[in-house]
């Protein structure tokens, strides 16, 4: 057999071939009942929301995850777009953004998650949901830590962001031990983006330092997904993926969804509107 036709077939077989699993990423829908600012079309996101879950339902997804932000500003507007996402026929989960505490933390983890942090597994995958507004202006940890941060004159030093706290910051930990012990590959969520390459450096988490150092402490990591910057972005550090969804809020005339195919090699992240397509390996263990 020629090296071509070698070539031919393997290249047969990767297109071929099924993927273990297939999940949904939306992230910064931001939906507000007020008029656009810049290039945020608040009212807009509903009907991007609509169309995105239209699409989806006819993905066969093993669940859907939104990022954060699914509102702006007032609690009031949580319903409303709520209702729509819950329209997805998949298993529907989701994380604490910036915005999204207009409503209330308490109103959030009664409607949106099933705590603030939590885990939950698929199919020799964990995936990891963490808070990155455990730390905020709202408590005063958050206050001193802003204040030293502006000190310093650190990009982050930005109302808008926040930290995950010692306690979460142990559970985080011991998810991974665990994970490795069970032989798991994992992938974290979380709002806020943790490399100033994937981002912009005043997007970046608080303590965005510390929690790398956890992650790259864990073979089993494969990657960190969030959103918050509304650009989205790329960067892979020591095996580590870090992607950037890009904000419905901001996609203009498009949208913005991704479906991310899970094979035992790789990850397919599969871009619709404004959401790019990117191929991420998977190191072998």
């Amino acid at each position: 057999m020629t090296a071509a036709l070698m070539m031919l077939l393997a290249g047969a077989t990767l297109a071929t071939a099924q993927p273990q699993f297939s999940f949904a990423v939306l992230t910064d829908i931001q939906y507000g009942d007020q008029a656009t600012l810049g290039k945020r079309d608040y009212r807009a996101s509903l009907g991007k929301l609509h169309e995105a879950v239209s699409a989806l339902n006819g993905e066969r997804l093993e669940f859907a995850i939104q990022l954060g932000d699914l509102i702006d500003s007032k609690g009031a507007d949580l319903q409303p777009i709520l209702e729509i996402y819950n329209q997805l026929h998949t298993r529907r989960y989701s994380v604490i953004g910036n915005h999204d505490l207009a409503a209330g933390r308490e109103t959030l983890e009664r409607l949106l998650a099933p705590s603030a942090h939590y885990r939950f597994t698929v199919s020799g995958w964990r995936f990891l949901v963490v808070d990155g507004m455990d730390v905020s202006v709202r408590t005063t940890e958050g206050m001193r830590m802003l204040e030293s941060l502006r000190k310093a004159g650190s990009a982050n030093a930005q109302d808008w962001n926040g930290a995950i706290g010692r306690d979460q910051l142990e559970w985080l930990r011991a998810e991974l031990d665990d994970a490795e012990q069970r032989h798991e590959r994992v992938i974290v969520f979380c709002h806020f983006p943790l490399l100033a390459a994937a981002s912009t450096p005043a997007h970046l988490l608080w303590n965005h330092t510390a929690v790398v150092d956890i992650l790259e402490k864990h073979p089993a990591v494969v990657g960190w997904f969030n959103g918050h910057d509304h650009a989205g972005g790329y960067a892979e550090q020591n095996g580590i993926h870090y992607v950037t969804f890009p904000g419905m809020v901001e996609s203009g005339k498009q949208n913005s969804y991704s479906v991310v195919r899970v094979y035992a090699d790789r990850l397919e992240v599969i871009g619709s509107g404004t959401a790019p397509r990117r191929v991420l390996p998977i190191p072998a263990r």
